[in-house]
């Protein structure tokens, strides 16, 4: 067991006990309006205690040959800036995901973020899902994609045709993954 990781879960449990005790009784509104703001505001709340609990995971090393390869290939393109290398490299590694699929999938969905929607870099939900920030998007998908029940124990091949059953965009997202690589 990690150091520290049941204070955190216990300050994360804590926030969503508290979203859910106060939201509650807007939640059941008969008000549509209502209803859909307090929505929002307990997906904020949920995403950003699951992004602070998350902050206590070691940031990559600066010598891992990862993020230079990832550096390169979002400079290769053209991506605007942040990069968010190491917020890539830590949902890939806290969720044990293949640290290259997101940013190639954000390269074909948004060109890496230059088209994104409501900090939604990757197409999820047809973009009509945004996120509190484009880290709390990458730690979203990141462990749908590991442990999502339409994701969990697949290939990156099978992910990536559950994601987007299009051939074409199976192929287009393997061959940007294996550019990072080369």
């Amino acid at each position: 067991m990690k150091q520290g990781s049941g204070k955190t879960n216990l300050i994360k449990g804590d926030v969503r006990t508290v979203a859910v005790y106060f939201l509650m009784p807007i939640m059941n509104s008969p008000n549509p309006s209502c209803v859909r703001i307090a929505r929002a505001v307990m997906l904020g709340v949920v995403a950003c205690a699951a992004v602070a609990s998350d902050s206590t995971l070691p940031v990559p090393a600066s010598n891992d040959p990862r993020g230079a390869r990832l550096e390169a290939f979002f400079k290769t393109y053209g991506c605007p800036a942040p990069l968010h290398v190491n917020d890539y490299l830590r949902a890939a590694d806290s969720h044990a995901l293949d640290y290259r699929i997101l940013p190639a999938i954000s390269l074909v969905e948004s060109t890496c973020g230059a088209f994104e929607k409501m900090n939604n870099r990757w197409g999820w939900d047809s973009a009509q899902t945004g996120f509190p920030s484009v880290p709390a998007g990458i730690e979203f998908i990141s462990e749908q994609l590991a442990e999502g029940s339409p994701y969990k124990g697949k290939t990156v091949k099978e992910k990536l045709f559950t994601y987007n059953p299009y051939p074409q965009y199976v192929r287009q997202v393997e061959r940007l993954m294996q550019q990072i690589e080369d």
